[in-house]
């Protein structure tokens, strides 16, 4: 398992003739199998982590209520919607005429108590351990791209025994550019040397399956987690539960995009 998003070991794709003979083309150079029964890659599967792999709701809610209060900020709508995107891009919701400084104070100070007690907070939705896995037994490569900073996500995962069935876990960091879902999907993509005809992002809001089509691969809707109905509606698969994921994941129409 990588934390920084460069492949372990490389993976070669191996296909074999079903009788186990070589066959050559008419050109004398390329081999030919005399039947389409051969072995075919698997898809990367890209997941998403808060809302996806786990429940993150409880600690995220009660950390971003106790900045909000700390800072005497007026905002009394429902905050589920804070649960997914950067906290860079809801600093700007929660502070739309504050000063950047102002801003980059409120990230920091909830972080601070992210780190301190919301990231425990947390617990891993009924059955994604047994789909992840299980899709690691299969062979299927499996990764992390989430908009949270990477050690947290490297933490959470720690905590809960999940890291080693990943081969990298891409996370936000402090010194990137750019902090949107788009363009961190799109550096682990680069950093792991992945075809884009053969991949799969699987996450529950419209941050991931935007990242997705702007990235070129389709999406498919964790209907288990965050996103509303109107979000998930707009991906390419929808998906109920982890079992329903798994299913999906087995079918020929996932596996047609390799």
């Amino acid at each position: 398992m990588l934390i920084t998003g460069v492949l372990s070991k490389e993976r070669t794709p191996v296909a074999f003739c079903a009788d186990g003979r070589q066959r050559y083309g008419l050109d004398g150079r390329g081999l030919l199998c005399e039947t389409e029964d051969v072995p075919r890659q698997l898809p990367a599967l890209i997941f998403d982590l808060d809302g996806t792999i786990t429940d993150s709701k409880p600690g995220i809610l009660s950390c971003l209520r106790k900045v909000i209060d700390a800072y005497r900020l007026d905002y009394p709508g429902p905050l589920d919607h804070f649960v997914g995107p950067p906290v860079e891009e809801w600093a700007v919701e929660l502070m739309p005429e504050r000063s950047d400084a102002a801003r980059e104070a409120l990230a920091r100070d909830y972080r601070g108590c992210y780190d301190r007690e919301g990231w425990s907070n947390n617990s891993v939705y009924a059955g994604v351990r047994e789909m992840l896995t299980e899709l690691h037994r299969e062979g299927f490569p499996l990764y992390v791209c989430t908009s949270k900073q990477q050690h947290f996500a490297v933490r959470i995962l720690d905590l809960f025994e999940l890291s080693d069935l990943f081969v990298a876990i891409y996370g936000d960091k402090a010194e990137f550019t750019s902090h949107s879902k788009v363009d961190l999907l799109a550096g682990l993509l680069r950093e792991c040397s992945l075809e884009k005809d053969s991949v799969w992002m699987i996450g529950d809001r419209i941050y991931d399956i935007q990242a997705a089509h702007d990235n070129a691969i389709p999406c498919l809707a964790a209907g288990w987690g965050y996103g509303p109905a109107e979000e998930t509606a707009v991906a390419d698969a929808v998906a109920a539960t982890p079992a329903d994921a798994l299913a999906f994941l087995h079918s020929e129409k996932a596996q047609a995009v390799v």
